[in-house]
C-alpha cells in the first residue's frame, strides 16, 4: 500500500509541474489603458521587461513668496520689554548656540535624484490620475519600445493637450512613430520638440495631414537645415493642398539658409491659417528675407496657382457667381411682333449719320482718360493675417 500512495504523490507532482510549465508558456493578456496615466504607464514599462521604470511625478513649481513680516503692535512691544527686564540673565556658559530652522523655499533631495529620468505631468486635480493635462519628458532618451508605451497611453488619455518631450534623443523612427499616432489623440493642441536633431529631418511628418490636431509646434535648436525647411514648406502650402491646423510654428536656433527661407515662403502663398513663425538665430540671408517680406505684401499669382484656384472655386460651385435674373419677354417671341415704336426708334438710328456715334465715343474715351487694364489674380497676404515673423540673420 506505500508504494501505491508513493506512486500517486509522485503523479500527481508531475502533473502539477506540468500544468505550471504549460500556464509558464502562455501570454499574458494585453493591458486594456484606462485613462488612468501613472498605473497604464507602470504597467506597460513591466510587461516590457524595461530595467529601469521611470517614476512618475508631478511637475515642481516655484514656491510662492513669503508674505510680509507681520507687524507687531505697540502694546506687545511693551510687554516684551517688561518680560526682559523681569526675567533674570543666563549664564554664559549655559546658553547655546541657536539652531538655524529648515528654509521652507526649497526641498533637499538624495544625491544625484535630480537626474535620474522621470516622467512629470500636470493635473487639473491632483488626486485624480485620470486629468493629465501635460506630459513633460526631459533629458533622457525615448527609444522605440518607450515610444510605444507612451503611444498606448496618450490614445486613452482624453485632457491631454500638451506633449513636451525636451532633449530626448529622437531619431527619425521614433519621430514618425510619433507621427503616427498623433491623430488618435484628439486634444493634443501643443507639441515641443525642442533640443532633438533628427539626421533624417522628417519633422514635417507632424504637420502633413489635415488628421493631426496640433496647433503650436516647437522646433527650436533641432540642427534643421535648408533641407529639413523645404520639407515644412511643403506641407504649410501647395497649390494641391494646405495645412489648416497649425497656428504656430517655432524654428529659433537652426540651420537654415536662404534656399530654406525661399522654401518656406512658397509654402505660405498658399497658407492662410499660420499666425506666427519664428525664424530667429538661423542663417538667413538677404535673398530669404526679400522672399519671405513679398509673401507678407501683395503679390500675383503664379499660372499654376491660378488655375488650381480656379479648379478649387469650380469645384465648389462657384458661390459669389450668380446667374442673370431671367427676361421678361419671351425668347420665343416673333419679331414681327414688334411695336412701330421700335421700328420708328431703328428708322431714326439709320438716318443718323455715322460721325456722331464716333464722335461721341471718342469725347467721352478722352474724358475718361485710358481704359482700365484687367486686373491680374493676385493676393494679399494682410488678409490672411499671418501677424508675426521673427527673423534675426546670422
Amino acid at each position: 500500500m506505500g508504494k501505491k500512495g508513493d506512486k500517486n504523490i509522485k503523479d500527481k507532482g508531475q502533473n502539477s509541474a506540468h500544468h505550471i510549465e504549460e500556464d509558464g508558456d502562455r501570454t499574458p493578456e494585453p493591458h486594456v489603458c484606462t485613462g488612468h496615466f501613472q498605473t497604464d504607464f507602470t504597467e506597460l514599462c513591466r510587461r516590457n521587461n524595461m530595467a529601469v521604470i521611470p517614476p512618475v511625478v508631478p511637475r515642481a513649481h516655484r514656491p510662492p513668496s513669503p508674505g510680509p513680516p507681520e507687524a507687531q503692535s505697540k502694546n506687545e512691544k511693551g510687554k516684551g520689554k517688561e518680560d526682559k527686564n523681569k526675567q533674570p540673565e543666563p549664564d554664559p556658559e549655559s546658553v547655546l548656540e541657536p539652531v538655524e530652522p529648515t528654509p521652507k523655499s526649497y526641498t533637499t533631495k538624495s544625491k544625484f535624484e535630480y537626474f535620474k529620468p522621470t516622467v512629470q505631468v500636470e493635473q487639473d486635480h491632483p488626486d485624480k490620475q485620470d486629468t493629465v493635462t501635460e506630459v513633460i519628458v526631459k533629458g533622457w532618451k525615448i527609444d522605440e519600445a518607450m515610444m510605444t508605451v507612451f503611444k498606448q497611453c496618450f490614445v486613452s488619455m482624453e485632457k491631454l493637450h500638451t506633449i513636451n518631450f525636451w532633449n530626448c534623443g529622437l531619431t527619425g523612427e521614433t519621430l514618425s512613430l510619433l507621427a503616427s499616432f498623433l491623430p488618435q489623440c484628439l486634444n493634443t493642441r501643443n507639441l515641443i520638440l525642442d533640443g532633438n536633431p533628427v539626421k533624417e529631418e522628417n519633422f514635417h511628418l507632424l504637420i502633413n495631414t489635415e488628421e493631426i490636431p496640433v496647433q503650436n509646434l516647437s522646433l527650436r535648436h533641432c540642427s534643421i537645415t535648408d533641407l529639413g525647411a523645404e520639407n515644412l514648406g511643403k506641407a504649410l502650402g501647395t497649390t494641391q493642398t494646405a495645412n489648416t491646423k497649425l497656428l504656430t510654428l517655432n524654428l529659433n536656433g537652426n540651420r537654415i539658409g536662404d534656399t530654406g527661407g525661399q522654401a518656406l515662403a512658397k509654402g505660405l502663398r498658399m497658407n492662410r491659417t499660420l499666425l506666427s513663425l519664428s525664424l530667429a538665430q538661423n542663417s538667413i540671408g538677404d535673398v530669404g528675407i526679400r522672399s519671405l517680406a513679398d509673401v507678407l505684401s501683395k503679390f500675383p499669382l503664379t499660372h499654376e496657382e491660378v488655375v488650381q484656384r480656379r479648379k478649387l472655386i469650380s469645384e465648389q460651385g462657384a458661390p459669389d457667381r450668380k446667374s442673370p435674373p431671367p427676361s421678361r419677354r419671351g425668347d420665343n417671341r416673333p419679331g414681327s411682333v414688334r411695336s412701330s415704336s421700335h421700328l420708328g426708334k431703328d428708322a431714326k438710328r439709320d438716318k443718323t449719320p455715322k460721325g456722331k456715334h464716333t464722335k461721341g465715343k471718342e469725347e467721352k474715351d478722352d474724358k475718361k482718360g485710358k481704359k482700365e487694364v484687367p486686373k491680374k489674380d493676385s493676393f494679399t497676404r494682410s488678409k490672411v493675417s499671418l501677424a508675426t515673423i521673427c527673423i534675426v540673420s546670422k
